[in-house]
This record gives structure tokens, sequence and C-alpha cells, in this order.
């Protein structure tokens, strides 16, 4: 069963207090960051047309629907919030019918989302963080990635931008990491990709990739941070981890 997003007195505020997102950019070699101020959520109203889907997502106000909450829910559920954010704009229209599908949340939906894999500490740089997608440990299908073809349009198949913030309410940097090629050069990975389990990053279908990300210079072990990122192929997806105590 979908719960209202709107009944809820924690998603209630953070959809109330859209478009509350300032600050400055600087830009580096493959990261942005910037200093957002939000108190519980971001606007996303720059959208294309809204697709079909459930009936809940519809009566919602797109706004609302398309809010990104800077501070993690107490009843967050990752499964309906991208599920009704995709609905409204956020997935594109092609690929609705696989998430609202029978096997919706374990083969499409779950496979978008966030985890961090366990990786020897010499593999992930000082100050970065290993993130994965699709748990296997949930029972999701793990994320394939793919080079630019005939295939597919030749776009390719990977997440070309990941957004990393501290689930903190008011002011907090954010750092947008930015992955122009997948698989590239050994030298375009570095720093990128490293391979769960050492061996050729193609092999399984690019499943063994890993990401990594940049954390801000606010987030340290321990904390909850949010997971905003796009995959080329399947749109947009949003989620909160917790940076492990080892990173």
């Amino acid at each position: 069963m979908t719960t209202d997003p709107l009944s809820n007195p924690t998603r209630r505020r953070f959809m109330q207090q859209l478009a509350q997102t300032t600050g400055g950019v600087v830009l580096m070699p493959w990261v942005t960051s910037c200093v957002s101020s939000n108190n519980g959520s971001e606007s996303a109203e720059k959208s294309g047309p809204a697709s079909s889907g459930p009936d809940e997502a519809e009566a919602q106000p797109k706004a609302a629907v398309l809010a990104v909450p800077a501070v993690k829910p107490a009843d967050w559920d990752p499964i309906a919030y991208n599920r009704a954010r995709g609905n409204a704009g956020k997935i594109p229209e092609s690929y609705l019918p696989s998430i609202n599908g029978p096997d919706g949340v374990k083969k499409h939906l779950g496979k978008h989302l966030p985890y961090v894999p366990e990786l020897k500490s010499a593999q992930v740089p000082s100050g970065m963080l290993a993130i994965m997608w699709g748990d296997p440990d949930k029972g999701y299908v793990r994320h394939p990635n793919a080079a630019r073809g005939p295939e597919n349009d030749n776009q390719g198949h990977w997440y070309n931008w990941v957004k990393v913030r501290k689930a903190v309410d008011g002011d907090a940097e954010e750092v947008k990491n930015t992955y122009p090629e997948w698989p590239g050069t050994l030298e375009q990975r570095e720093g990128h990709f490293v391979v769960y389990g050492g061996g050729d990053i193609t092999a399984d279908s690019g499943k063994n990739t890993v990401y990594l990300v940049q954390l801000p210079k606010d987030a340290k072990p321990g904390d909850t941070i949010r997971i905003w990122a796009h995959c080329l192929t399947h749109g947009e997806y949003v989620d909160f981890i917790r940076v492990p105590e080892t990173a």
C-alpha cells in the first residue's frame, strides 16, 4: 500500500518549504561543491512533462512530489518515494511500466538505490566513499553499466552524476561528482571507479563497478548523507546512506 506523503507531519513540513536552495558554485576538475541552505527540502520544479503513473502520485501537487528532502524523514521509504517522483517526471516514460510492474522493486527501482560495499581501505582514497547500486543483500538486482554504443543510441548506461550532501537542516556543503565516461581509459577511471573484487571492470555487464564519490568536508564517519544521482538511461534516484565508521 502506498502512503500519502502529505499525511505525515515530517513530510508535510519539507513539502511546504520548497525552493529554499541558495548558494555559490565552485567548479573543480570533476566535482562541484556548493553550500546549500535548506529548511528540510529542496525544490526540483524544472522538469519535463509529468508522466502517467499511480493515482497517488497524480493526486499530489507536482512540486511536492518532486521535492528532495535534505533530512531523512522518519518514515522514509525509498521505493515509494522514487516511484512517485519517477512517475512525476524524473524517470523516462519508457521505463515507467517496468518500475510500476510486478518486478518493479527487485529488478528496477531497487537496482538504482545506493549502498556501501565492503572494500579494502586502500582502494578508497581519503575523503571519498565507495558506493554501488542495487544491494543484493536486499534482494535487488545489481546495476549494470555499459559503454556508449549502437544498442543504447550511443548514450551509454551508467551514473553520470552523483550529488552528495550531509543530511541536515540548514546550510550544508553539497558535492556533485561527475562521471563523463564509462569505462573510459585507465587514466579516466582514476578517482572515479574501482572494481569490486578486482579484474576487468567490463566483466559481468559492468556490475562490479564501484563509484568513488567525494564526501563533503562537513560529513564524517557515522553521519547520514543524502545520495541524489542520475542514471543516463533510467533517470534520477534519491536515498540516504550512512558513512561507515571505517570510511
